[in-house]
């Protein structure tokens, strides 16, 4: 079997969903610290995925203005890539600073991507910080 090469696409910041009247909507962004007693939606199929000790309700749909829903709505906050975040127009999308998580997109190919493969990866990565 060819060995996998891994070609970064793209990455950007996490933000954590709240709901608009939550006491840290207003926030400039947030520490995951500042969150720790904090109700957490896990959401694997859409979301980042969160371990069993921080989610209190979970979420195994695939719709993500759903998901958006029930964390503006109160059911618990969400921790998605902040243009996703912030595209739901739902709720306050503030920014995570501490731990620095990021949601990281990459092209999987089994060994040198060659012709199209190569062409695609090429213009999936341009301009691409990773």
């Amino acid at each position: 079997m060819a060995p996998l090469t891994v070609t970064g696409a793209g990455e950007e910041e996490s933000a954590v969903l709240l709901p608009a009247g939550h006491p840290f909507a207003r926030r400039p962004s947030l520490r995951l610290d500042d969150l720790a007693d904090a109700r957490w939606i896990d959401a694997p199929g859409v979301g980042l995925p969160l371990t069993a000790a921080r989610a209190s309700v979970r979420y195994d749909g695939t719709d993500l203005l759903a998901l958006c829903a029930l964390a503006t709505a109160g059911h618990g906050l969400v921790l998605l890539p902040r243009r996703l975040a912030q595209a739901a127009r739902a709720g306050v999308a503030v920014p995570l600073s501490a731990p620095r998580l990021v949601h990281r997109t990459e092209l999987l190919s089994p060994g040198t991507p060659t012709g199209v493969a190569a062409a695609l990866a090429a213009r999936l990565t341009a301009g691409s910080p990773v």
